[in-house]
């Protein structure tokens, strides 16, 4: 009996705690881009597209990975917060309130006003010269 009130809990638990936490809200995302088009196809180089919620900032960590996010800021974004890349410290950075995100995950760095990540999105190669971006 115990087996099963825990079993019951863990899973309402775990339902509760995938919730999405991060405040910037979902906005549908699918847009197809030519990599060689662009600075894309240099690994370690990036590009600022439309779409999302404050525009999606797009940088090439190898050949294969890439890696999406919306620009905007999650402390301030209602406050038209966005994100700009400084590749000298590879971190993304608010231009409003100064909150620093790692570009490898879109976390907050320590001493930041930002506690949420930035909205991340998936970002593949289609046949070596396309990439979609979508969520």
């Amino acid at each position: 009996m115990f087996k099963k009130i825990f079993c019951s809990f863990f899973v309402v638990f775990l339902l509760v705690s995938c919730e999405d936490q991060n405040p910037i809200p979902y906005v549908k995302v699918n847009f197809t881009v030519p990599i060689n088009a662009n600075n894309l196809i240099h690994v370690g180089k990036y590009e600022y597209f439309t779409g999302g919620l404050c525009g999606t900032f797009v940088y090439r960590l190898d050949m294969s990975t890439f890696l999406a996010y919306d620009r905007a800021c999650p402390y301030d974004w209602q406050d038209d917060g966005y994100i700009i890349y400084d590749p000298a410290l590879l971190q993304l950075i608010c231009a409003k309130c100064g909150s620093a995100f790692n570009v490898l995950d879109g976390f907050p760095m320590n001493n930041t006003k930002s506690n949420y990540f930035l909205r991340p999105y998936k970002a593949i190669l289609i046949d070596d010269m396309m990439l979609r971006v979508y969520n």
